[in-house]
């Protein structure tokens, strides 16, 4: 399957969406950018990863665990998916 990925080949994490639910998406890369954590990661669907890629920001909290939340400011996510696409 030319330009296909399985899940296999990525680390996976649930995030929370729009309508309230969980979708697993595949972590395809993260980066810094002014000094914030980013998650650049596209949705899975069966065992196959749809493209398209979505940004996230991304901390670490005291526990350890890792608190991924969506950009709602436009101009952040513009900003923060134009540096991506120029890595």
């Amino acid at each position: 399957m030319r330009g296909k990925h399985t899940m296999e080949e990525y680390e996976v994490i649930s995030i929370p969406v729009s309508d309230g639910t969980e979708r697993d998406f595949a972590i395809m890369d993260t980066f810094e950018f002014e000094g914030q954590g980013y998650l650049a990661v596209s949705l899975i669907e069966g065992d196959e990863i749809q493209e398209g890629v979505y940004i996230y920001r991304y901390h670490n909290a005291e526990d350890g665990d890792v608190v991924v939340e969506q950009i709602t400011l436009p101009a952040e996510y513009k900003k923060v998916t134009k540096f991506y696409e120029q890595m």
